[in-house]
């Protein structure tokens, strides 16, 4: 994640600090959406310590990622929740994101993209 992040910059990672001690990120990408001719900033993963919760600090983390987007032209922003994660979820809506109902995630593991490739 270290090569990636400062020597290919291929991703992103805000953190944020309490006290000298960090307590939270945001890890993020842009890939592109053909349907709006426009870059997609990915937040891949978002965290706060539990302890350091409901202080604004995922708010903030989230609201930088928001700034880049609109300062990089992004049409959209996107990001997954595990559909267990009511917190994380009502976190989300509460800042105005939709839950799209019409999409589906599909994904290769590295078994099975090594088996295709054979």
């Amino acid at each position: 994640m270290l090569r990636e992040i400062f020597k290919r910059h291929s991703i992103s990672l805000l953190v944020a600090e309490s006290g000298g001690n960090l307590v939270g990120y945001v890890l993020y990408f842009f890939t592109y959406s053909s349907f709006l001719a426009k870059p997609t900033l990915y937040i891949e993963d978002l965290f706060v310590l539990e302890e350091h919760r409901g202080g604004g600090i995922g708010r903030g983390l989230f609201l930088k990622c928001v700034a880049e987007a609109v300062r990089r032209g992004c049409g959209r922003m996107e990001w997954s929740v595990l559909n267990w994660n009511t917190k994380a979820i009502k976190f989300y809506e509460g800042l105005g994101a939709r839950k799209l109902d019409e999409w589906s995630v599909f994904r290769l593991d590295e078994k099975a993209l090594r088996a295709l490739k054979k």
